[in-house]
């Protein structure tokens, strides 16, 4: 059997049997051992051919490029619960500069993208400098093969663009799951495989239009002629006319048809097809895939401006924070050694920024009832502490729970006397309070 018929699916039984092609209209084709490699669409689901699709590629831009961009910290817990800052941890350090390659930004981006996509997220860990973690390389989840050993452990063989394999053990990989696990509980599941259905209907409805728009967007017709040809030379040069009168330049031209030859229409246009609303339909089905609000990737039919601020929280919510939680608890397990004192956490405050009267109503609120400072608010506007922004207020009708009045207990910053020499105002933690007022509050 030469190259061209192995190429060409022809085989045979043996060297003697005769040549038998494969028929593309045998009912086997279509039977059940095809489709669980094949979409029932009927088009095969690659995470570059998903990538193509405008909506998958902005879903995990979004996705990727916002984990990306969140500021982060190392945090040291102290016995009162309260929390320190630890910029100068060893682990802060490499996070800040994984590797000589890759930036923060970078590093965060690629895992998430990662991990939405592939259903895992592997890097390499490598010692140096700072200890047996200084730098983290990532590797390839569709070139890495996990395995479990006979003693329990894992093994993660991966190959790299020039084909050289590596093996590498526990403790020498970091390996992220996006759950739900799959059999074996080795690795997380492709959000691009459970939605394949869903990315395979768009890319066969994408084909569709295209080759509708390649045909000048003319549905397909038969010709009817009244009278049956003499042989096949007179169809052929029939047709051969008709093709000739309306192809090339004159596709858009008037046409003549004789003896009685009409022309039936095959097939249905866009519009009976439904073909916008079904695009429509199929955009929003893959933003669920990875419950993406959809106007966070143009999808903006439903959208108002009153539910906006609403489906940004919930992006927030619903959307980031599960793949936030999953980086942060795989740090804490794999990546800490003192996991009871230290710890690793996203700042989301950023994306659960309310508009700017919003804002400055919960700030005024803060400051009104004591658990903001003048300090803490220029913090999350981003702005710097001034002298004297970091004491907090009582409010005058506050009591405590022991039932005496906490400003009672307290001693004004000063007092402004009268003309006769009276007490008519006191100045409470800044601000003036005429004595009238202050002794309806008590």
């Amino acid at each position: 059997m030469g190259y061209m018929d192995r190429f060409l699916g022809r085989y045979a039984a043996s060297v003697d049997a005769p040549i038998v092609p494969r028929d593309p209209t045998d009912n086997f084709w279509y039977g059940l051992q095809n489709s669980r490699m094949m979409p029932a669409a009927g088009v095969p689901v690659t995470l570059q051919d998903a990538l193509t699709l405008p909506v998958v590629h902005d879903c995990l831009q979004v996705l990727s490029q916002t984990a990306g961009g969140l500021p982060w910290g190392m945090f040291e817990r102290a016995p009162d619960g309260s929390k320190a800052p630890r910029d100068n941890h060893p682990l802060a350090v490499v996070l800040a500069d994984p590797n000589p390659e890759t930036t923060t930004t970078e590093f965060f981006s690629q895992m998430v993208f990662d991990l939405a996509s592939e259903g895992d997220a592997i890097f390499e860990i490598r010692s140096g400098p700072l200890g047996p973690i200084s730098e983290l390389w990532r590797l390839d989840p569709s070139r890495t093969i996990v395995e479990r050993l006979v003693d329990g452990s894992r093994r993660w063989t991966t190959t790299d663009d020039a084909g050289r394999t590596r093996r590498l053990v526990e403790g020498e990989v970091w390996h992220i799951r996006a759950t739900p696990l799959r059999g074996d509980g080795l690795r997380g599941i492709s959000r691009i495989q459970v939605g394949r259905e869903q990315i395979s209907a768009a890319l066969a409805l994408r084909q569709y239009a295209h080759r509708f728009f390649t045909n000048d967007c003319t549905p397909p017709f038969v010709l009817k002629h009244p009278k049956r040809f003499a042989d096949d030379e007179s169809r052929e040069n029939f047709l051969a006319a008709i093709k000739r009168w309306w192809g090339g330049k004159r596709k858009h031209g008037p046409g003549l048809l004789e003896n009685g030859v009409e022309i039936e229409k095959v097939g249905v246009n866009n519009e009976e097809a439904q073909f916008l609303d079904t695009q429509k339909e199929l955009n929003v089905g893959l933003a669920q895939i990875w419950r993406m609000p959809p106007h966070k990737v143009g999808l903006l039919d439903r959208a108002t401006n009153n539910n906006i601020e609403h489906q940004s929280l919930e992006f927030v919510m619903d959307t980031m924070l599960p793949w936030l939680d999953l980086i942060e608890e795989s740090i804490r397990k794999f990546l800490i050694l003192n996991r009871s004192r230290y710890f690793f956490e996203f700042n989301l405050a950023g994306l659960l920024r309310g508009d700017i009267k919003a804002r400055y109503e919960a700030y005024a609120r803060g400051r009104q009832w004591g658990w903001l400072s003048v300090n803490d608010v220029r913090k999350l506007e981003n702005m710097n502490p001034v002298s004297g922004g970091d004491r907090y207020q009582t409010p005058l009708n506050m009591i405590d729970a022991n039932g005496s009045d906490a400003p009672q207990q307290q001693k004004p910053d000063a007092e402004i006397l009268g003309p006769s020499g009276q007490t008519v105002s006191r100045i409470w933690n800044g601000n003036i309070i005429r004595l009238e007022e202050f002794r309806n509050a008590a």
